[in-house]
């Protein structure tokens, strides 16, 4: 089941002294959502972008909430064409479920930058950062892990140069995580990132929280993750929803360790 929705960005020219600034050329945003069969197993669906368009960004889901199912990968396609979503049960779970892959697209020519470290080892914790060519063009995040870790972070970090993606995995065998960054320098100079944490830490089996653009910005991307003492050892992200509707995105997590919390960016196109 799929569904697109398309926001447009206008731009506008602005009177600075008598003279004219041209307007930023419009961009529009499309959500498009893939989901997959609802059963039992491991599973994969893939959200593309509509033609003319490229992702700039995007997001994942699992509906089930135990904490049993986890996002293995958020992986965007080579050529920016759409993003593969990949999820994966941990130990059992005897109900059906289902992965939703997110896809915002727009016009452009992003770049995908990372995608080459993995290398397994035998840790509890790691994480992978990937740099984009010119710093302050950052719209997306993507991560994936490879033995039976989870993700539970997708961060753009606060200068939108380089995007994280961090992962907590067995400690008894060997596996990594890898992280890409979708990058527009033609943005550079218009994005910001906003960033929203769920407050004091807490013991909560599922939290979310949303990070939602300033009035008159508009939505092109974001990222969430878990955060606290220890959260990272049982956290898992089972929800990154970009809405181009409301300008925001929705993080959510579950099975964290106590006390724990969970953080939204959105990253968000200025004076539209």
């Amino acid at each position: 089941m799929a569904r697109t929705t398309w926001v447009a960005l206008l731009g506008c020219a602005v009177v600075l002294g008598g003279a004219v600034t041209p307007a930023r050329a419009a961009v529009d945003v499309r959500l498009v959502e893939r989901v997959s069969a609802s059963d039992l197993l491991d599973k994969s669906v893939t959200a593309r972008c509509p033609g003319g368009t490229k992702l700039h960004s995007a997001g994942a889901g699992v509906d089930d909430r135990s904490g049993r199912v986890a996002v293995e990968a958020v992986r965007p396609l080579a050529d920016l064409s759409g993003v593969v979503v990949s999820a994966a049960v941990r130990g059992r779970t005897a109900t059906p479920w289902a992965v939703t892959a997110r896809a915002l697209c727009a016009a452009g020519s992003p770049v995908l930058s990372g995608g080459v470290r993995f290398r397994a080892e035998l840790v509890d914790l790691d994480e992978d950062s990937a740099a984009c060519p010119v710093a302050g063009g950052l719209t997306g995040v993507g991560g994936e892990v490879v033995g039976g870790a989870a993700l539970f972070g997708l961060v753009p970090d606060a200068g939108l140069a380089a995007a994280t993606a961090r992962a907590s995995g067995p400690t008894d065998a060997d596996w990594d995580v890898d992280a890409w960054a979708i990058c527009d320098a033609a943005l550079v100079g218009d994005l910001v990132r906003v960033e929203v944490g769920t407050g004091a830490l807490s013991g909560a089996y599922l939290q979310s929280v949303t990070a939602t653009c300033a009035e008159g910005d508009e939505l092109v991307g974001g990222g969430g993750s878990a955060f606290g003492n220890t959260p990272d050892a049982d956290a898992v992200l089972v929800g990154l929803e970009p809405d181009p509707v409301t300008d925001s995105v929705t993080a959510t997590g579950v099975k964290g360790a106590s006390p724990w919390g969970m953080k939204a960016y959105a990253i968000c196109l200025t004076g539209v």
